[in-house]
């Protein structure tokens, strides 16, 4: 593969280059972009990659020069990923927008799907609350959900509350309707709790679009840095939370207390947590990580916990 992209640089000269046909195999993709980062040239990729992938293949991404990946976040309701049939949770979503906020790390870009047939009250209200702790990412592309043809839902309709199906309406734009009626084309259009859906989701549509305003204001300078980072001390921490028309707020932990940030840069489970600090009680613990998560600079799924700010210079090693 890496003899093909300097075939494609030099016939096309040209550096800018995307990897196409869906995901990149998650195995050995460190290996792949630590070869294309020792070919010397300068590349400026995009790929579309999952969303378990681990920092360290992303910043060998980031060395061979990618720029931008997309991801398939899609939802930050674990109860509506299960509906999308992602294999994901929320708290692994998170890590993945916060690892490409860091330094040297790609752009993340992804969707976040509105309007889903069978989403509930109960979906929008996760969303609502995992968007009060995302503000420090890149924010998530707000789309409405359209029905593809033969796809999973398409194929198994009673299951998402759809009924009456036919051509996207869009269509008669491009198509007669006597010729529109002869056609099956990919994009569908269906009944089935349409208005409950518009309802329910607008509350959501607005903060997405609070959560854009504040991360674009907090981005207008090229050297504001992330909006939630670290500087390491080795024996401290020194988080700095930029805020949108507030001061910085700095927060510093030391000793034990940075250990277990850093720690949780990968999510982790309360129980591993203790396994990892045996000399800690959980009736000690709990309140420290409570505090975190008050203060937004840990996110918690259950009893998973994950630090959300980034290095503030360097890429992970």
């Amino acid at each position: 593969m890496v003899s093909e992209l300097k075939t494609l640089a030099t016939k096309h000269q040209s550096l800018a280059l995307s990897f196409m046909d869906n995901l990149l195999p998650a195995k050995g993709l460190k290996e792949l972009f630590t070869e294309i980062a020792a070919s010397g040239r300068q590349f400026q990729l995009f790929a579309e990659i999952r969303a378990t992938t681990p920092a360290p293949v992303l910043s060998a991404m980031g060395a061979a020069g990618t720029e931008t990946v997309q991801v398939g976040v899609e939802a930050l309701s674990t109860s509506l990923l299960k509906k999308l049939k992602k294999g994901t949770t929320t708290i692994q979503n998170l890590q993945i927008m916060r690892d490409c906020e860091t330094p040297g790390l790609p752009n993340l870009t992804g969707n976040l799907i509105l309007h889903f047939p069978s989403s509930d009250e109960r979906d929008v209200a996760e969303t609502l609350a995992t968007l009060a702790f995302v503000a420090p990412f890149r924010p998530l592309k707000p789309a409405t959900f359209w029905l593809g043809y033969e796809s999973p839902i398409s194929r198994n309709p009673r299951a998402y509350g759809i009924r009456k199906r036919g051509n996207h309406a869009f269509y008669g734009r491009l198509f007669p309707i006597p010729v529109l009626k002869n056609l099956t084309l990919m994009m569908q259009d269906y009944s089935g709790q349409k208005r409950y859906q518009r309802q329910i989701w607008k509350k959501v549509e607005e903060e997405v679009h609070r959560w854009q305003e504040n991360y674009d204001d907090l981005h207008r300078s090229p050297e504001s840095g992330p909006i939630l980072s670290y500087l390491d001390g080795k024996e401290f921490i020194i988080i700095r939370q930029r805020r949108p028309g507030q001061d910085d707020m700095t927060h510093r932990l030391s000793g034990t207390s940075r250990e277990i940030y850093l720690f949780c840069q990968t999510h982790r489970s309360l129980r591993a947590v203790l396994a990892q600090f045996p000399r800690l009680q959980e009736d000690i613990l709990l309140p420290f990580l409570k505090m975190m998560v008050g203060k937004r600079l840990m996110f918690n799924e259950g009893n998973r916990y994950l630090s959300l700010a980034v290095p503030a210079r360097y890429p992970f090693s």
